[in-house]
């Protein structure tokens, strides 16, 4: 079998069930398996592929059209300018994420100390710590097997992040000169209509707070208030359609001038707030 021939056929598997990106997704399950760039799969279209090779990217494609994250296939996602590696023990990055480091990275002072809240992968922690090579990072997560994940990552692209196990802020003192956090905030109702790739795989706990949304935003911005010095801030992402709630929470636990920062799409995704001053 050829290379473009065994591109189509898994392309063929996977619109037959029903995969959205069919065509894109057999790509990246071929690239995979081959260790090919793209500029390969196109101009080596006619060579075949070894047996072992079409056994491994059958099995690939079968699992993929069984509504397997991709991400889970391959072992890695891309975020802001690094590859991350992750799986079922984190939240696989979201392009939408990458508004939450851009308005962290515009709040960074010389010389920083900043907090991610539910690490996860490490994917903001990492990217912050990229960009402000001067900041002390720290990242957080109450899942030990998050942890042992972001902590692969870090070791990857050899960066230096402190990984703490605990729950949101209760491990740390002040002074901290920003939190950032991506925290989970699908409600039990949302978490049910998910898709499967999301609900089925991705970590509850990472999408659903115990507590409830409003609860777990109100101990975040309360734990912001006590840890952050004067003129600190505070950077969360949060649902469609929870900024307004969001913003009453971080004036409730006295912190000022909350706002909202969309994404790409145009949706509030981003809310930032600080502590007064003075």
């Amino acid at each position: 079998m050829t290379v473009t021939q065994a591109l189509d056929r898994a392309a063929s598997r996977l619109r037959a069930a029903g995969i959205a990106e069919a065509a894109l997704d057999a790509e990246i399950l071929l690239r995979h398996v081959l260790a090919w760039d793209r500029a390969s799969i196109l101009a080596r279209g006619g060579e075949e592929i070894t047996a072992d090779q079409e056994s491994a990217l059958e099995r690939l494609v079968r699992e993929r059209a069984a509504r397997r994250p991709l991400q889970h296939l391959t072992g890695t996602q891309a975020f802001w300018r690094h590859e991350f590696r992750v799986g079922p023990e984190v939240l696989i990055p979201r392009p939408e994420t990458e508004a939450l480091v851009e308005a962290a990275l515009a709040l960074i002072p010389s010389a920083a100390r900043v907090i991610d809240v539910g690490t996860g992968s490490g994917c903001i922690a990492l990217s912050l710590a990229a960009e402000r090579p001067d900041a002390t990072v720290f990242a957080t997560d109450l899942s030990s097997a998050a942890l042992a994940v972001a902590r692969g990552n870090a070791t990857g692209l050899g960066l230096r992040v402190r990984f703490v196990r605990g729950d949101l802020l209760e491990p740390f003192r002040p002074p901290f000169d920003l939190v950032v956090s991506n925290p989970p905030y699908v409600r039990e109702d949302e978490w049910r209509g998910l898709a499967p790739e999301v609900r089925d795989h991705d970590p509850r706990s990472a999408l659903v707070p115990p507590e409830g949304v409003e609860a777990l935003y109100r101990r975040l911005m309360e734990g912001a208030a006590r840890v952050l010095r004067p003129g600190g801030a505070i950077a969360v992402e949060v649902g469609a359609g929870q900024s307004e709630a969001v913003m009453d929470e971080a004036e409730r636990a006295g912190l000022r001038a909350p706002r909202a920062l969309p994404d790409l799409q145009g949706i509030a995704r981003v809310i930032v707030a600080t502590r007064p001053a003075g």
